[in-house]
Protein backbone atom coordinates (compact mmCIF):
# COMPACT_ATOMS: atom_id res chain seq x y z
CA UNK A 1 0.00 0.00 0.00
CA UNK A 2 1.23 3.36 -0.83
CA UNK A 3 2.36 4.68 2.91
CA UNK A 4 -0.14 7.90 1.90
CA UNK A 5 -3.00 5.73 1.80
CA UNK A 6 -2.26 3.82 4.80
CA UNK A 7 -1.70 7.46 6.68
CA UNK A 8 -5.09 8.31 5.42
CA UNK A 9 -7.06 5.03 6.57
CA UNK A 10 -5.62 5.65 10.39
CA UNK A 11 -7.11 9.24 10.21
CA UNK A 12 -10.35 7.93 8.61
CA UNK A 13 -10.68 5.05 11.72
CA UNK A 14 -10.83 7.74 14.11
CA UNK A 15 -13.03 10.45 12.53
CA UNK A 16 -10.62 12.49 11.27
CA UNK A 17 -11.92 14.37 8.22
CA UNK A 18 -9.83 17.46 7.72
CA UNK A 19 -5.81 17.92 7.36
CA UNK A 20 -4.71 21.33 8.26
CA UNK A 21 -1.16 22.44 6.48
CA UNK A 22 0.55 24.73 4.13
CA UNK A 23 2.17 23.30 1.58
CA UNK A 24 6.22 23.57 0.90
CA UNK A 25 8.29 21.22 -1.52
CA UNK A 26 9.53 18.63 0.27
CA UNK A 27 5.60 17.35 0.93
CA UNK A 28 4.00 18.85 -2.45
CA UNK A 29 3.78 14.42 -3.46
CA UNK A 30 1.74 14.82 0.26
CA UNK A 31 -0.99 17.15 -0.54
CA UNK A 32 -1.39 16.36 -4.19
CA UNK A 33 -2.68 12.79 -2.74
CA UNK A 34 -4.56 14.30 -0.20
CA UNK A 35 -6.78 15.93 -2.94
CA UNK A 36 -7.25 13.15 -4.62
CA UNK A 37 -8.35 11.34 -1.50
CA UNK A 38 -12.05 11.24 -0.83
CA UNK A 39 -13.63 11.94 2.57
CA UNK A 40 -10.68 14.08 3.62
CA UNK A 41 -10.56 18.24 3.25
CA UNK A 42 -6.91 19.64 2.76
CA UNK A 43 -7.57 22.84 4.95
CA UNK A 44 -4.82 25.77 3.74
CA UNK A 45 -3.88 28.51 6.41
CA UNK A 46 -1.74 31.20 6.03
CA UNK A 47 1.44 30.41 8.35
CA UNK A 48 2.54 27.22 9.81
CA UNK A 49 1.76 28.98 13.40
CA UNK A 50 -1.92 28.81 12.32
CA UNK A 51 -2.04 25.43 10.92
CA UNK A 52 -0.89 24.45 14.26
CA UNK A 53 -3.31 25.92 16.11
CA UNK A 54 -6.06 24.82 14.14
CA UNK A 55 -5.42 21.23 14.44
CA UNK A 56 -5.06 21.98 18.37
CA UNK A 57 -8.45 23.12 18.72
CA UNK A 58 -9.79 20.44 16.34
CA UNK A 59 -7.85 17.76 18.33
CA UNK A 60 -9.82 18.88 21.64
CA UNK A 61 -12.94 18.70 20.02
CA UNK A 62 -12.42 15.82 17.73
CA UNK A 63 -9.61 13.51 19.40
CA UNK A 64 -6.96 14.11 16.60
CA UNK A 65 -6.07 16.74 15.08
CA UNK A 66 -3.15 16.44 11.64
CA UNK A 67 -0.76 19.49 10.73
CA UNK A 68 1.13 19.09 7.53
CA UNK A 69 3.81 21.20 6.85
CA UNK A 70 7.25 20.71 5.18
CA UNK A 71 10.70 20.37 6.02
CA UNK A 72 12.65 23.35 8.30
CA UNK A 73 11.20 26.00 7.48
CA UNK A 74 7.54 24.84 7.64
CA UNK A 75 7.87 22.77 10.70
CA UNK A 76 10.27 24.70 12.87
CA UNK A 77 7.98 27.25 11.93
CA UNK A 78 5.06 26.01 13.89
CA UNK A 79 7.57 24.16 16.94
CA UNK A 80 5.57 26.56 19.49
CA UNK A 81 1.65 25.63 18.09
CA UNK A 82 2.56 22.32 18.79
CA UNK A 83 4.59 22.73 22.12
CA UNK A 84 1.41 24.79 23.56
CA UNK A 85 -0.41 20.78 22.62
CA UNK A 86 1.95 18.91 24.47
CA UNK A 87 1.35 21.40 27.31
CA UNK A 88 -2.09 21.32 27.14
CA UNK A 89 -2.44 17.81 26.23
CA UNK A 90 -4.09 18.22 23.05
CA UNK A 91 -3.67 14.99 20.43
CA UNK A 92 -2.03 16.81 17.58
CA UNK A 93 0.00 14.71 14.83
CA UNK A 94 2.38 16.68 13.44
CA UNK A 95 3.32 15.85 9.57
CA UNK A 96 6.64 16.64 7.44
CA UNK A 97 8.42 16.53 4.62
CA UNK A 98 12.06 15.61 4.52
CA UNK A 99 14.13 15.18 1.69
CA UNK A 100 14.52 12.06 -0.17
CA UNK A 101 16.69 9.41 1.14
CA UNK A 102 18.53 8.74 -1.66
CA UNK A 103 19.39 12.77 -1.57
CA UNK A 104 20.80 12.01 2.45
CA UNK A 105 24.63 13.10 1.10
CA UNK A 106 25.92 14.71 4.53
CA UNK A 107 27.89 17.29 3.02
CA UNK A 108 25.15 18.55 0.52
CA UNK A 109 23.52 21.78 1.60
CA UNK A 110 19.76 21.76 0.85
CA UNK A 111 17.77 24.50 1.60
CA UNK A 112 15.50 24.28 4.71
CA UNK A 113 17.82 22.22 6.09
CA UNK A 114 19.61 23.40 9.60
CA UNK A 115 22.74 21.44 10.88
CA UNK A 116 21.96 18.18 10.22
CA UNK A 117 19.24 15.64 8.26
CA UNK A 118 18.04 15.04 12.40
CA UNK A 119 18.20 17.91 13.61
CA UNK A 120 14.27 19.00 12.73
CA UNK A 121 13.68 15.47 14.58
CA UNK A 122 15.40 16.24 17.83
CA UNK A 123 14.02 19.88 18.16
CA UNK A 124 10.41 17.89 18.12
CA UNK A 125 11.21 15.10 20.03
CA UNK A 126 11.04 17.95 22.98
CA UNK A 127 7.46 18.73 22.52
CA UNK A 128 6.02 15.62 21.64
CA UNK A 129 5.29 12.53 23.44
CA UNK A 130 6.44 9.87 20.32
CA UNK A 131 8.29 11.02 16.94
CA UNK A 132 9.99 9.16 14.16
CA UNK A 133 11.56 10.29 10.93
CA UNK A 134 10.67 7.03 8.45
CA UNK A 135 14.28 6.41 6.91
CA UNK A 136 13.11 2.92 6.22
CA UNK A 137 10.16 1.52 4.20
CA UNK A 138 10.07 -1.83 5.67
CA UNK A 139 9.34 -0.40 9.14
CA UNK A 140 7.31 3.10 8.25
CA UNK A 141 3.86 1.29 8.74
CA UNK A 142 5.21 0.34 12.14
CA UNK A 143 6.70 3.67 13.29
CA UNK A 144 3.13 5.25 12.17
CA UNK A 145 1.24 2.74 14.33
CA UNK A 146 3.48 3.47 17.12
CA UNK A 147 3.32 7.20 17.07
CA UNK A 148 -0.90 7.43 16.43
CA UNK A 149 -1.30 5.06 18.69
CA UNK A 150 0.86 7.17 21.75
CA UNK A 151 -1.17 10.20 20.42
CA UNK A 152 -4.44 8.39 20.96
CA UNK A 153 -3.49 6.50 24.42
CA UNK A 154 -1.72 9.96 25.97
CA UNK A 155 -3.11 12.30 24.34
CA UNK A 156 0.17 14.38 23.65
CA UNK A 157 1.34 15.35 20.27
CA UNK A 158 3.23 13.32 17.81
CA UNK A 159 5.67 13.81 15.12
CA UNK A 160 6.31 11.58 11.91
CA UNK A 161 9.01 13.17 9.35
CA UNK A 162 8.41 11.66 5.74
CA UNK A 163 11.24 11.82 3.05
CA UNK A 164 10.08 12.86 -0.28
CA UNK A 165 10.25 9.97 -2.10
CA UNK A 166 8.77 7.50 0.17
CA UNK A 167 5.33 9.57 0.72
CA UNK A 168 3.86 7.54 -2.32
CA UNK A 169 6.47 4.78 -2.10
CA UNK A 170 4.50 1.32 -1.29
CA UNK A 171 5.33 0.14 1.60
CA UNK A 172 4.58 -3.26 3.29
CA UNK A 173 2.05 -3.20 5.64
CA UNK A 174 2.03 -5.97 8.81
CA UNK A 175 -0.39 -7.04 11.11
CA UNK A 176 -1.44 -4.46 13.33
CA UNK A 177 -0.27 -5.52 17.12
CA UNK A 178 -2.58 -4.70 19.95
CA UNK A 179 -1.54 -1.77 22.09
CA UNK A 180 0.32 -2.41 25.35
CA UNK A 181 -1.90 -2.07 28.16
CA UNK A 182 0.07 -1.05 31.29
CA UNK A 183 0.09 -3.59 34.25
CA UNK A 184 -2.61 -2.89 37.19
CA UNK A 185 -2.13 -3.77 40.39
CA UNK A 186 -6.12 -5.03 41.29
CA UNK A 187 -5.27 -4.86 44.99
CA UNK A 188 -3.56 -1.41 44.99
CA UNK A 189 -6.63 -0.54 42.90
CA UNK A 190 -8.92 -1.64 45.05
CA UNK A 191 -7.46 -0.25 48.19
CA UNK A 192 -7.20 3.41 46.03
CA UNK A 193 -11.25 3.14 45.71
CA UNK A 194 -11.81 2.11 49.09
CA UNK A 195 -9.87 5.00 50.40
CA UNK A 196 -11.62 7.51 48.39
CA UNK A 197 -15.05 6.24 49.10
CA UNK A 198 -14.37 6.52 52.76
CA UNK A 199 -13.61 9.64 52.20
CA UNK A 200 -16.53 10.90 50.49
CA UNK A 201 -18.46 8.91 52.51
CA UNK A 202 -17.75 11.22 55.60
CA UNK A 203 -17.40 14.50 53.83
CA UNK A 204 -19.61 16.73 54.65
CA UNK A 205 -19.07 19.57 52.41
CA UNK A 206 -17.41 17.77 49.06
CA UNK A 207 -17.22 19.14 45.80
CA UNK A 208 -15.97 18.68 42.42
CA UNK A 209 -12.87 20.22 41.03
CA UNK A 210 -12.28 19.71 37.66
CA UNK A 211 -10.00 20.42 34.27
CA UNK A 212 -8.58 20.06 31.23
CA UNK A 213 -8.24 15.90 31.05
CA UNK A 214 -12.02 15.52 31.18
CA UNK A 215 -12.24 17.06 27.65
CA UNK A 216 -9.05 15.54 26.49
CA UNK A 217 -10.13 12.12 27.45
CA UNK A 218 -13.99 12.50 26.39
CA UNK A 219 -15.40 12.57 29.94
CA UNK A 220 -17.84 15.08 29.90
CA UNK A 221 -20.94 12.88 30.41
CA UNK A 222 -19.32 11.11 32.89
CA UNK A 223 -18.73 14.16 35.38
CA UNK A 224 -22.18 15.18 35.06
CA UNK A 225 -23.75 11.61 35.78
CA UNK A 226 -21.28 11.93 39.11
CA UNK A 227 -21.68 15.67 40.13
CA UNK A 228 -25.45 14.11 39.58
CA UNK A 229 -25.18 11.17 41.69
CA UNK A 230 -23.51 12.56 44.75
CA UNK A 231 -25.13 15.89 44.32
CA UNK A 232 -21.78 17.61 44.45
CA UNK A 233 -21.14 21.85 43.06
CA UNK A 234 -18.90 21.56 40.09
CA UNK A 235 -15.78 24.04 39.72
CA UNK A 236 -13.57 23.96 36.78
CA UNK A 237 -10.16 25.03 35.97
CA UNK A 238 -9.48 27.97 33.64
CA UNK A 239 -7.60 25.63 31.09
CA UNK A 240 -10.78 23.33 32.06
CA UNK A 241 -13.20 25.92 31.36
CA UNK A 242 -16.55 24.75 29.96
CA UNK A 243 -15.63 20.57 30.30
CA UNK A 244 -19.24 20.95 32.56
CA UNK A 245 -22.06 22.56 31.63
CA UNK A 246 -22.30 26.34 32.75
CA UNK A 247 -25.52 26.82 32.88
CA UNK A 248 -25.81 23.49 35.12
CA UNK A 249 -28.07 24.43 38.50
CA UNK A 250 -24.31 22.28 40.03
CA UNK A 251 -22.19 24.48 38.35
CA UNK A 252 -20.35 26.87 40.94
CA UNK A 253 -17.51 28.68 38.48
CA UNK A 254 -14.23 28.86 37.28
CA UNK A 255 -11.90 28.56 40.15
CA UNK A 256 -8.00 30.47 40.00
CA UNK A 257 -8.01 31.34 43.50
CA UNK A 258 -8.25 34.87 44.56
CA UNK A 259 -8.41 35.37 40.66
CA UNK A 260 -11.69 33.43 39.37
CA UNK A 261 -15.36 33.18 40.81
CA UNK A 262 -15.99 34.43 44.14
CA UNK A 263 -18.56 31.89 44.39
CA UNK A 264 -16.08 28.84 43.18
CA UNK A 265 -13.48 29.99 45.64
CA UNK A 266 -16.02 29.55 48.48
CA UNK A 267 -17.20 26.52 47.79
CA UNK A 268 -13.87 25.10 47.39
CA UNK A 269 -12.14 26.69 50.14
CA UNK A 270 -14.88 25.42 52.47
CA UNK A 271 -15.09 21.85 51.09
CA UNK A 272 -13.94 19.19 53.34
CA UNK A 273 -13.33 16.59 50.93
CA UNK A 274 -12.23 17.81 46.72
CA UNK A 275 -12.33 15.47 44.23
CA UNK A 276 -10.03 17.29 41.64
CA UNK A 277 -10.53 15.42 38.41
CA UNK A 278 -8.21 15.77 35.52
CA UNK A 279 -6.96 19.29 37.03
CA UNK A 280 -3.63 20.51 36.45
CA UNK A 281 -2.19 22.79 39.12
CA UNK A 282 -0.78 25.13 37.13
CA UNK A 283 0.22 28.91 37.91
CA UNK A 284 -2.54 30.06 35.90
CA UNK A 285 -5.16 27.47 37.58
CA UNK A 286 -4.31 28.52 40.93
CA UNK A 287 -4.11 32.02 39.84
CA UNK A 288 -0.78 32.68 40.72
CA UNK A 289 -0.82 30.42 43.75
CA UNK A 290 -3.66 31.88 45.25
CA UNK A 291 -6.02 28.23 45.58
CA UNK A 292 -6.18 27.33 48.96
CA UNK A 293 -6.33 23.42 48.75
CA UNK A 294 -5.51 21.66 52.11
CA UNK A 295 -3.86 18.63 50.71
CA UNK A 296 -5.37 16.16 53.56
CA UNK A 297 -8.28 16.76 51.76
CA UNK A 298 -7.66 16.40 48.42
CA UNK A 299 -8.51 13.50 46.36
CA UNK A 300 -6.99 14.16 43.17
CA UNK A 301 -6.90 12.24 39.58
CA UNK A 302 -5.24 12.63 36.45
CA UNK A 303 -4.95 10.09 33.96
CA UNK A 304 -2.00 8.69 35.38
CA UNK A 305 -2.89 7.83 38.66
CA UNK A 306 -5.08 8.98 41.89
CA UNK A 307 -3.56 10.68 44.94
CA UNK A 308 -5.04 10.77 48.19
CA UNK A 309 -3.92 13.04 50.32
CA UNK A 310 -0.31 11.92 50.39
CA UNK A 311 -1.29 8.43 49.35
CA UNK A 312 -0.46 7.78 45.63
CA UNK A 313 -1.96 5.34 43.67
CA UNK A 314 -0.16 4.87 39.73
CA UNK A 315 -2.24 1.94 39.14
CA UNK A 316 -5.66 3.57 38.81
CA UNK A 317 -6.91 6.42 36.32
CA UNK A 318 -8.89 9.09 36.28
CA UNK A 319 -11.54 7.35 34.05
CA UNK A 320 -11.43 4.23 35.78
CA UNK A 321 -11.82 6.19 39.50
CA UNK A 322 -14.91 8.18 37.59
CA UNK A 323 -16.40 4.48 36.83
CA UNK A 324 -16.16 3.05 40.52
CA UNK A 325 -17.32 6.14 41.61
CA UNK A 326 -20.89 6.03 39.47
CA UNK A 327 -21.65 2.31 40.08
CA UNK A 328 -21.17 2.59 43.58
CA UNK A 329 -24.32 2.44 45.96
CA UNK A 330 -24.79 6.21 46.43
CA UNK A 331 -23.63 7.97 49.19
CA UNK A 332 -24.67 10.63 51.49
CA UNK A 333 -25.48 13.88 49.99
CA UNK A 334 -23.55 17.39 50.55
CA UNK A 335 -24.68 18.13 54.16
CA UNK A 336 -25.34 22.33 53.15
CA UNK A 337 -26.50 23.73 50.26
CA UNK A 338 -24.77 25.58 47.64
CA UNK A 339 -24.20 29.75 48.34
CA UNK A 340 -26.42 31.13 46.13
CA UNK A 341 -25.40 32.81 42.90
CA UNK A 342 -23.76 36.09 42.88
CA UNK A 343 -25.32 38.65 40.86
CA UNK A 344 -24.86 39.04 37.21
CA UNK A 345 -22.80 42.01 35.51
CA UNK A 346 -25.11 43.94 33.33
CA UNK A 347 -24.29 45.44 30.34
CA UNK A 348 -24.18 49.37 31.31
CA UNK A 349 -24.26 52.42 29.27
CA UNK A 350 -21.27 54.05 28.21
CA UNK A 351 -17.60 52.85 26.91
CA UNK A 352 -17.17 49.24 26.77
CA UNK A 353 -15.07 46.51 28.60
CA UNK A 354 -13.68 43.28 28.99
CA UNK A 355 -16.81 42.76 31.18
CA UNK A 356 -19.40 44.63 29.59
CA UNK A 357 -18.39 42.25 26.30
CA UNK A 358 -19.11 39.73 28.44
CA UNK A 359 -22.25 40.78 29.58
CA UNK A 360 -23.41 41.36 26.73
CA UNK A 361 -22.71 38.17 25.06
CA UNK A 362 -24.00 36.18 27.98
CA UNK A 363 -27.29 38.13 27.01
CA UNK A 364 -27.25 38.41 23.09
CA UNK A 365 -25.49 34.82 22.61
CA UNK A 366 -27.69 32.96 25.35
CA UNK A 367 -29.14 30.00 23.84
CA UNK A 368 -27.28 30.09 20.59
CA UNK A 369 -25.63 26.97 18.85
CA UNK A 370 -21.98 29.04 19.52
CA UNK A 371 -19.04 27.99 20.64
CA UNK A 372 -15.77 30.34 21.98
CA UNK A 373 -12.04 30.31 21.36
CA UNK A 374 -10.13 32.66 23.23
CA UNK A 375 -6.78 34.17 22.94
CA UNK A 376 -4.60 34.56 26.18
CA UNK A 377 -4.88 37.89 27.75
CA UNK A 378 -8.75 39.89 28.90
CA UNK A 379 -9.96 37.92 26.13
CA UNK A 380 -9.04 34.79 28.32
CA UNK A 381 -9.59 36.39 32.05
CA UNK A 382 -12.34 37.94 31.13
CA UNK A 383 -14.37 34.89 30.16
CA UNK A 384 -14.32 33.43 33.59
CA UNK A 385 -17.77 34.91 33.75
CA UNK A 386 -18.81 33.75 30.56
CA UNK A 387 -21.55 31.34 30.81
CA UNK A 388 -21.21 28.50 27.74
CA UNK A 389 -20.53 24.56 27.48
CA UNK A 390 -17.84 25.23 24.73
CA UNK A 391 -14.67 27.05 24.91
CA UNK A 392 -11.77 26.32 24.11
CA UNK A 393 -7.94 28.96 25.11
CA UNK A 394 -4.46 28.35 25.93
CA UNK A 395 -5.54 28.26 29.91
CA UNK A 396 -2.05 26.86 30.58
CA UNK A 397 1.34 27.49 28.10
CA UNK A 398 -0.51 31.10 26.93
CA UNK A 399 0.65 31.47 23.65
CA UNK A 400 -0.93 34.53 21.93
CA UNK A 401 -2.42 33.86 18.63
CA UNK A 402 -4.75 30.58 19.19
CA UNK A 403 -8.36 32.40 19.23
CA UNK A 404 -8.70 32.83 15.16
CA UNK A 405 -6.97 30.04 13.42
CA UNK A 406 -8.65 28.14 16.25
CA UNK A 407 -11.88 29.15 14.99
CA UNK A 408 -11.14 27.30 11.81
CA UNK A 409 -10.44 24.34 13.57
CA UNK A 410 -13.23 24.50 16.06
CA UNK A 411 -15.22 25.37 13.78
CA UNK A 412 -14.62 21.97 11.52
CA UNK A 413 -14.77 19.42 13.72
CA UNK A 414 -18.33 20.80 15.26
CA UNK A 415 -20.14 22.40 12.44
CA UNK A 416 -23.44 22.44 14.23
CA UNK A 417 -21.87 25.25 16.18
CA UNK A 418 -20.95 28.51 14.93
CA UNK A 419 -17.65 29.67 16.02
CA UNK A 420 -16.80 33.27 18.43
CA UNK A 421 -13.41 34.28 18.72
CA UNK A 422 -12.24 36.34 21.40
CA UNK A 423 -9.06 38.19 20.71
CA UNK A 424 -6.90 41.26 21.49
CA UNK A 425 -5.13 43.61 19.00
CA UNK A 426 -1.86 42.16 20.00
CA UNK A 427 -3.40 38.24 19.10
CA UNK A 428 -5.12 39.11 15.78
CA UNK A 429 -1.87 40.99 14.75
CA UNK A 430 0.04 37.43 15.15
CA UNK A 431 -2.64 35.74 13.03
CA UNK A 432 -5.99 37.32 12.26
CA UNK A 433 -5.31 36.67 8.64
CA UNK A 434 -6.81 33.54 8.77
CA UNK A 435 -9.98 35.90 8.82
CA UNK A 436 -9.79 35.18 5.13
CA UNK A 437 -9.49 31.49 5.42
CA UNK A 438 -13.03 31.48 7.80
CA UNK A 439 -14.33 33.44 4.93
CA UNK A 440 -13.54 30.89 2.11
CA UNK A 441 -14.65 28.18 4.29
CA UNK A 442 -17.87 29.58 5.22
CA UNK A 443 -17.50 29.01 8.62
CA UNK A 444 -19.70 32.89 9.37
CA UNK A 445 -17.15 32.91 12.63
CA UNK A 446 -17.92 35.71 14.65
CA UNK A 447 -14.54 37.21 15.70
CA UNK A 448 -14.99 39.89 18.83
CA UNK A 449 -11.68 42.05 19.02
CA UNK A 450 -10.72 43.37 22.21
CA UNK A 451 -9.02 46.54 21.23
CA UNK A 452 -7.43 48.68 23.18
CA UNK A 453 -4.31 49.68 21.27
CA UNK A 454 -1.87 48.02 23.32
CA UNK A 455 -0.76 44.33 24.94
CA UNK A 456 -2.46 45.07 27.67
CA UNK A 457 -2.65 42.19 29.42
CA UNK A 458 1.28 43.36 30.03
CA UNK A 459 0.26 46.73 31.37
CA UNK A 460 -2.05 44.90 33.69
CA UNK A 461 0.48 42.81 35.44
CA UNK A 462 3.51 45.29 35.43
CA UNK A 463 2.05 48.77 34.84
CA UNK A 464 2.05 51.09 31.20
CA UNK A 465 5.10 50.89 29.36
CA UNK A 466 5.73 52.11 25.61
CA UNK A 467 7.17 49.00 24.03
CA UNK A 468 3.21 47.77 24.87
CA UNK A 469 1.72 50.08 22.77
CA UNK A 470 0.27 48.30 19.53
CA UNK A 471 -0.33 50.72 16.21
CA UNK A 472 -4.23 51.25 15.40
CA UNK A 473 -5.07 49.92 11.62
CA UNK A 474 -8.33 50.02 10.41
CA UNK A 475 -9.85 46.46 11.66
CA UNK A 476 -13.18 47.06 9.78
CA UNK A 477 -11.55 47.96 6.56
CA UNK A 478 -8.81 45.32 7.22
CA UNK A 479 -11.66 42.59 7.59
CA UNK A 480 -13.73 43.96 4.38
CA UNK A 481 -10.78 43.70 2.73
CA UNK A 482 -10.47 39.89 3.44
CA UNK A 483 -14.45 39.47 2.40
CA UNK A 484 -16.14 39.64 6.06
CA UNK A 485 -18.86 42.06 7.08
CA UNK A 486 -17.34 44.46 10.45
CA UNK A 487 -18.75 46.83 12.86
CA UNK A 488 -17.20 49.22 15.04
CA UNK A 489 -18.42 49.57 18.56
CA UNK A 490 -17.89 51.86 21.62
CA UNK A 491 -20.77 50.80 23.84
CA UNK A 492 -22.29 47.85 25.07
CA UNK A 493 -25.35 49.00 23.31
CA UNK A 494 -24.06 49.21 19.81
CA UNK A 495 -21.89 46.22 20.54
CA UNK A 496 -25.54 44.19 21.48
CA UNK A 497 -26.85 45.41 18.61
CA UNK A 498 -23.93 44.52 16.10
CA UNK A 499 -23.80 40.50 18.15
CA UNK A 500 -27.53 40.30 17.58
CA UNK A 501 -27.17 41.00 14.30
CA UNK A 502 -24.19 39.18 13.24
CA UNK A 503 -25.92 36.04 14.98
CA UNK A 504 -28.83 36.21 12.39
CA UNK A 505 -26.55 36.01 8.71
CA UNK A 506 -24.95 33.77 6.94
CA UNK A 507 -21.66 35.76 6.72
CA UNK A 508 -17.94 35.89 8.87
CA UNK A 509 -17.86 39.04 11.13
CA UNK A 510 -15.47 41.25 12.79
CA UNK A 511 -16.41 43.10 15.79
CA UNK A 512 -14.01 45.96 16.56
CA UNK A 513 -14.87 46.68 20.35
CA UNK A 514 -12.94 49.87 21.26
CA UNK A 515 -11.77 49.62 24.70
CA UNK A 516 -9.85 52.77 26.33
CA UNK A 517 -6.72 51.60 27.31
CA UNK A 518 -5.91 50.67 31.07
CA UNK A 519 -9.41 49.38 31.02
CA UNK A 520 -9.35 45.71 32.56
CA UNK A 521 -11.71 43.00 33.17
CA UNK A 522 -12.34 42.39 37.21
CA UNK A 523 -10.33 38.67 37.13
CA UNK A 524 -7.53 40.57 34.95
CA UNK A 525 -7.37 43.14 37.62
CA UNK A 526 -7.12 40.69 40.81
CA UNK A 527 -4.46 38.53 38.36
CA UNK A 528 -2.08 41.90 38.34
CA UNK A 529 -2.36 42.31 42.13
CA UNK A 530 -1.34 38.71 42.64
CA UNK A 531 1.39 39.25 40.24
CA UNK A 532 3.00 42.13 41.80
CA UNK A 533 2.63 40.41 45.26
CA UNK A 534 4.52 37.37 43.76
CA UNK A 535 7.19 40.12 42.39
CA UNK A 536 7.62 41.70 45.64
CA UNK A 537 8.08 38.36 47.55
Amino acid sequence: MELCRYLFGRFKEVGVRHVFGLPGDFFLPFFRALEEEPGIEPVILTHEPSVGYAADAYARIQGLGVAAVTYGAGALNMVNAIAQAYAERSPVLVLSGAPEIAHRDPDALLHHRVKTFASQLRVYREVTGAAAALDDPAHAVTEVDRVIDSILRTKRPGYIEIPRDLIRADVPVPARREQDVRPRDERAANEALAEVLARIRVAELPAIYAGAEIRRFRLHDKLVALAEKYGLPVATSLDGKAVFPEQHPLFVGNYLGEIGSPRARKVLETADCVLMLGALMTDVNTGMFTARFDRRKVISAVHEGVTVSYHRFPDVSLEELMDALLTLPEPPKRMEPLPPPLPSQSATAGTLTPDTIIAVLNRVAAGQPVLYTADVGDALFASVDLATDMFLGPGYYSSMGFAVPAAVGAGLAAPGRRPVALVGDGAFLMTGLDLVTCVRLNLHAIVILFNNRSHGMLAALNGPAKSYELPAPDYVRLAESLGARAFRVRTAEELGRALAEALEVNATILIDAIIPPGVYSAPMQRLGAAVRRLAHK
